[in-house]
């Protein structure tokens, strides 16, 4: 129905997981999976403390990561491949979500000891590194003066300004609330896709598009718990 893209945003290691598995899973499968971050990022930072107040301040984000999750699914139902390759493919891809989550919360409690120009070296420098030794390993690295003079280009010039932005709200919102990016684009998109292409309405199309909009809009907006869940994450 919808061709949404995942949106990893996230350590250089998930980009590359889904440029692997791009052939062996499909795109709305893959979006349909990293929904399930803010799921991950719930649990982490309920689980990882031990002050009961504080874990319940968190788990009340569990039921609206859920809601957006279901919702999700209904609008993009996962394509499972009855191969062997398909089942290992899904799990790297699992793997690459979780690995999302934990990172979220990890750079959220490291990067807020950090200045904002320090913090965004430390994230550049980091995957830098990972993505050069990676291309070293796979005999991909190739030193022209065009690449060199590309990132003078408008399009770096945005990347480097979605970096900065990314970096920014990493370090000023709390994990939950950021993860709510998983669903929120794909939000948007669906929301296009109605516009632009106007399909017939049915039950499960506006059902779904309900639930994603409740808890994407929860976990961004809801403020009774977010003094706790802040607390959670010391």
């Amino acid at each position: 129905m919808f061709d949404v893209q995942p949106c990893p945003n996230g350590p250089s290691v998930a980009a590359l997981v889904v440029e692997y598995v791009r052939g062996s899973v499909p795109a709305i499968s893959r979006s349909a999976l990293f929904a399930l971050v803010p799921v991950v990022v719930v649990m982490v930072v309920a689980f990882g403390d031990t002050a009961g107040r504080e874990e319940q301040g968190a788990r009340l984000f569990l039921m609206p990561a859920l809601v957006g999750l279901g919702g999700l699914l209904l609008l993009l139902p996962l394509q499972l491949s009855g191969s062997a390759r398909g089942w290992m493919m899904l799990a790297v891809v699992c793997a690459a979500v979780v690995l999302v989550g934990l990172a979220s919360v990890w750079l959220y409690r490291l990067l807020r000891g950090f200045g904002l120009a320090d913090a965004v070296a430390v994230v550049g420098l980091a995957n830098a590194v990972f993505l050069l030794v990676w291309s070293a390993v796979h005999e991909d690295v190739v030193w022209r003066g065009s690449g060199v003079t590309s990132v003078m280009s408008i399009g770096s010039l945005v990347d480097v300004v979605e970096v900065w932005l990314i970096v920014w709200l990493l370090r000023e919102m709390p994990p939950v609330r950021f993860a709510a990016r998983y669903l929120v684009i794909p939000l948007l998109t669906v929301l296009e896709s109605f516009v632009l292409m106007r399909p017939e309405w049915t039950v499960r199309m506006g059902f779904g598009t309900v639930l994603l909009a409740a808890g994407a809009g929860t976990l961004l907006f809801w403020k009774a718990a977010e003094e706790e869940t802040v607390l959670s994450l010391r």
